[in-house]
């Protein structure tokens, strides 16, 4: 929900870059102000009273009737109800900077089919939305928002399956500073969202709840073309009703693209749940805290994904782990996976070389060659710089990287390392557990067994280095398990 405020604010600030000189608010201002907010849109709709602006005391009072931008795209397999007028003040500042806030609410409903997917009905509330913000026109964005939101409330329904939510509030910031590279700034957000409450349910399964005190969240993106990503969604803007663009109108889309890219430098996010419980039919489970973490580099030669989660303190209701098994619920649980190397500019390259004047824009041939371009020396290699589980009977990490051969589906390597603390302990605890199961008894061979391969680091921990060839040949700690295929 807070990327939506964001989203309104940059909407709104595309017009402000062009009129921040007017110092003095008037009716010529507030004319002159709308004539730059409509400027992009289609000329049926800036005609249809879709953005107002009239002078009150010593700023501006923008209206947005969303009503009337909805007719122009409503059909009989989407429609919206509910929509009310929209207000936001926009008022001059020192050193040509825009002050703007607003205070609305929002009560809507959504019902849309697309294809052959099941028609699903939406809803979504909050009884209040203020913001308050500055504009900057030496960047064309917003130095900083401040958002508060009440009781929001969401709902989607379909024959597959219903999703209730509900947010007791929310509270974010949005600021921007510069890199000291024309052009380029940086963006920080954060804020918390208290009181968060999910039931999901479908015909075949009985329903699930998901609630958390808190969810926090953090988002940075670094060395941002601002301004050319302005250009490129006011040209989205232009021609959002065009199922084709013209040859000229395909050559300006592709310029601006290639102007946008890398898009940004870095794009890093967090965030945090917690006190999370989950309900079900089975019994219901919970953690003290969850945080996930992604972050991206921009569209390069040599971008990269990762992805992390974190899991602490698990509370499991009795029964839902066997007798005696009850100390091999983690503690903790660490997973960080990424994925390095991978050429999305290669794959941009082939993208740009789309007719857009086609329904088709691409061929057959072009979609078939990113993936290919997109990984050139035909592998992909993940790697898990930490992967962790912790409880008071074992303490396990690994290390390492995988890589696969999309088009060799037998063919792979891998190196990882396993490290190990209190190794004797877990063994102990496999020992006494096979007494009542028999079945452990070949675990614990097979642990004694590896204990005698390991190395002992200097910590103490007990440490295997893993190594499989893609020719088959399999090492631990340097000794040959397996011999080459």
């Amino acid at each position: 929900m807070r990327s939506n405020v964001f989203a309104a604010a940059a909407f709104f600030s595309l017009g402000l870059t062009v009129s921040s000189q007017a110092a003095d608010v008037s009716e010529q201002g507030a004319k002159d102000l709308r004539g730059v907010l409509t400027q992009y849109l289609s000329r049926d709709l800036a005609d249809s009273g879709f953005i107002t602006v009239k002078p009150s005391t010593n700023r501006y009072e923008v209206t947005y009737d969303l009503s009337k931008f909805f007719d122009k795209i409503s059909s009989s397999n989407f429609s919206i109800a509910g929509l009310k007028p929209l207000t936001m003040f926009a008022a001059p500042m020192d050193k040509g900077l825009w002050s703007i806030d607003g205070d609305n609410s929002l009560d809507i409903s959504a019902h849309s089919k697309m294809g052959d997917a099941p028609a699903t009905d939406i809803s979504y509330s909050l009884a209040s939305l203020v913001y308050t913000g500055v504009f900057d026109p030496g960047i064309s964005y917003l130095r900083s928002l401040d958002v508060t939101a009440k009781d929001i409330k969401m709902s989607s329904k379909s024959a597959a399956q219903t999703v209730e939510a509900t947010i007791a509030g929310m509270t974010s910031k949005l600021s921007t500073t510069d890199t000291g590279k024309p052009g380029k700034i940086d963006f920080l957000t954060s804020g918390t969202m208290p009181g968060f409450y999910e039931k999901i349910t479908a015909p075949t399964v009985l329903p699930v709840e998901v609630r958390a005190d808190a969810i926090d969240f953090n988002a940075k993106a670094t060395n941002v073309p601002i301004r050319e990503l302005r250009e490129l969604v006011r040209f989205v803007f232009e021609h959002v009703k065009a199922k084709t663009l013209s040859k000229s109108g395909g050559d300006k889309f592709k310029a601006l693209i290639r102007d946008a890219l890398p898009l940004f430098g870095s794009l890093e996010e967090t965030a945090s749940a917690n006190n999370l419980s989950v309900v079900t039919d089975k019994g219901n489970f919970g953690l003290k805290k969850l945080d996930y973490s992604f972050h991206m580099n921009g569209v390069t030669k040599a971008s990269s994904i990762g992805f992390g989660m974190k899991a602490d303190g698990f509370k499991l209701d009795a029964g839902m782990i066997p007798a005696g098994y009850e100390a091999l619920v983690p503690d903790t649980t660490v997973i960080e996976v990424g994925i390095p190397d991978m050429n999305f500019a290669a794959a941009m390259d082939i993208l740009l070389e789309a007719d857009f004047s086609k329904a088709e824009p691409l061929s057959k041939a072009q979609t078939d060659r990113i993936g290919d371009v997109v990984f050139p020396k035909g592998s992909v290699t993940v790697d898990f710089p930490k992967i962790a589980a912790t409880s008071g009977v074992y303490d396990f990490e690994v290390s390492g990287s995988v890589t696969g051969y999309p088009k060799q589906k037998d063919r792979y390597s891998l190196q990882a390392s396993i490290l190990a603390r209190d190794y004797d302990k877990t063994i102990e605890f496999v020992q006494n557990a096979a007494k009542t199961d028999a079945q452990l008894n070949q675990v614990s061979f097979v642990m004694m067994m590896a204990k005698g391969f390991a190395k002992v680091d200097a910590d103490g921990r007990q440490r295997w280095d893993v190594s499989v060839a893609d020719d088959g040949t399999f090492t631990v700690n340097g000794q040959v398990i397996k011999a080459p295929k």
